[in-house]
């Protein structure tokens, strides 16, 4: 029985997480994608839009999905994108992101969203 993730989008996710030193924030990150995939959080553009200010990151420790409408320019970092979330994102202005380009940047001023 396999209990951790399965798609090589998260174990590569996980890895460059944990090679991140002194973020407490990257080890909760790297946490929550070690768990199977059916528990990852899925998050509407519309609870990002809510949650979030013009110009700030999000990280979602899951999917993006295109549901509702994004009402501002938004970073977001996360392990995949539906295309209608592609879509919607770029057309705010905002940009897609892998955790890679998080640990670069660093962990201040993010916004986690379960």
């Amino acid at each position: 029985m396999v209990y951790g993730p399965e798609k090589i989008e998260s174990i590569n996710a996980i890895k460059t997480l944990t090679a991140a030193k002194g973020s407490k924030v990257f080890k909760l990150l790297a946490s929550m994608l070690k768990a199977p995939s059916r528990k990852q959080v899925s998050v509407n553009l519309n609870k990002i839009s809510y949650v979030s200010k013009p110009n700030s990151v999000v990280v979602i420790a899951g999917k993006v999905l295109g549901s509702g409408e994004l009402a501002h320019k938004v970073d977001i970092v996360a392990l995949s994108f539906s295309d209608s979330a592609k879509k919607k994102i770029k057309a705010s202005g905002g940009a897609m992101h892998d955790y890679a380009w998080l640990v670069k940047r660093g962990a201040k001023d993010i916004i986690l969203v379960k």
